[in-house]
């Protein structure tokens, strides 16, 4: 017996997939949207919500999980099913690019790191994949996740105060390591340590553990969720997206996305199924969506290079747009959900199987 799907989780994932990859596609097609422009705080909160999405989505399922030795174990092999085949695919085709039209020799030591997805722990800057980092700071969170879960699972309070503990160290990065005096770009390296974005996930941890017995009604959560988005949208800060990610405002900033992804979880409001079904496959072709857009975006980059005014960057948004949607729903039937079946099977004890275990696929997961 399967846990209920959080089909409302879905349609956030896919919603914010989208703004993602817009947000990527106009700074490189026609301009750097700033700390004042909606888009340019979802594409640094979008990412934000992706790690609260995920720490939700690992509660949800794997809350009666770990019990025994080897369930850490059989946990990280079913992440890796999860993680590995698509990032495998994303490396391959980056790394095949760079080597036919750049002439670029292969780094296989940089390669290895992203295959394994090891690069998360020793070198967080050494992605290959645009956006990948988001990826190796996951399975850094990943490792982490089975004793936030057992000290959950003995008192709530204890979980509490070891994400607690991991706000304080987000805040130090906020007011101490990041500085509103230089530009995001130039302290990238520092704002992509995992443990700059760790409270985001342990906070999704939190939300399941402290609400999962609440129950709002289907107008206050709505509520709740146009609370989140005002504070999102309207709070003031301006000029380099490092304003958003430092100081105040990346308290006012973190508050506003666990909000959202609150209202989300609690939201149990019937769509039209012309929109509920758009939403919830998109959100199942998120990871897809996530790391596939730029290398679909450079294939019609090159394809349209002798086409004039196919060029034309509404056509090339558009045209990455729906090229990459259509790849990734392909991508997550014929490659995703065969290898998360595959790990779930190589991992299954002979005991009975919990209802939170055959849950998987029914919470949503991170990119």
């Amino acid at each position: 017996m399967s846990a209920p799907r959080l089909v409302s989780l879905d349609w956030q994932r896919g919603l914010l997939a989208l703004s993602i990859m817009v947000y990527h596609l106009t700074s490189w097609k026609l301009y750097p949207p700033q700390s004042d422009e909606v888009l340019g705080r979802l594409g640094i909160y979008g990412v934000s919500m992706f790690f609260l999405l995920s720490g939700l989505s690992m509660a949800v399922v794997y809350r009666d999980f770990f019990v025994d030795a080897m369930s850490p174990v059989r946990f990280f092999v079913r992440r890796i099913f999860r993680i590995w085949p698509l990032m495998w695919l994303a490396v391959g085709a980056v790394t095949l690019g760079g080597v036919v039209f750049k002439a670029q020799a292969p780094d296989w030591g940089l390669i290895l790191l992203n295959v394994t997805t090891l690069f998360g722990f020793v070198s967080p800057g050494a992605y290959i994949n645009t956006g990948a980092w988001s990826i190796g700071n996951e399975m850094v969170y990943y490792a982490l996740t089975p004793p936030l879960l057992m000290i959950y699972g003995r008192r709530v309070l204890y979980g509490n105060l070891v994400v607690a503990a991991t706000i304080a160290v987000g805040a130090y990065f906020a007011f101490a390591t990041m500085s509103a005096e230089r530009t995001l770009a130039v302290q990238w390296q520092t704002y992509i340590n995992p443990f700059n974005n760790l409270c985001f996930y342990c906070t999704g941890v939190a939300i399941y553990y402290n609400a999962r017995g609440l129950v709002l009604r289907p107008r206050d959560a709505v509520a709740l969720l146009v609370v989140a988005v005002a504070l999102f949208c309207a709070y003031p800060a301006d000029g380099d997206l490092v304003t958003i990610v430092t100081g105040v405002n990346r308290l006012v900033f973190f508050l506003a996305s666990t909000l959202a992804v609150l209202a989300f979880y609690k939201l149990d409001l019937p769509l039209p199924a012309a929109v509920s079904a758009p939403l919830t496959a998109l959100g199942l072709a998120t990871y897809g969506v996530y790391l596939l857009h730029p290398i679909v975006y450079q294939s019609v980059e090159l394809a349209t290079r002798a086409l004039g005014h196919l060029r034309q960057p509404a056509a090339v948004m558009a045209a990455t747009m729906i090229l990459t949607v259509l790849l990734s729903l392909l991508v997550y039937s014929k490659l995703e959900a065969p290898m998360i079946r595959l790990g779930k099977l190589l991992t299954t004890s002979r005991r009975p199987p919990l209802p939170a275990e055959a849950a998987l696929d029914a919470a949503p997961r991170n990119r």
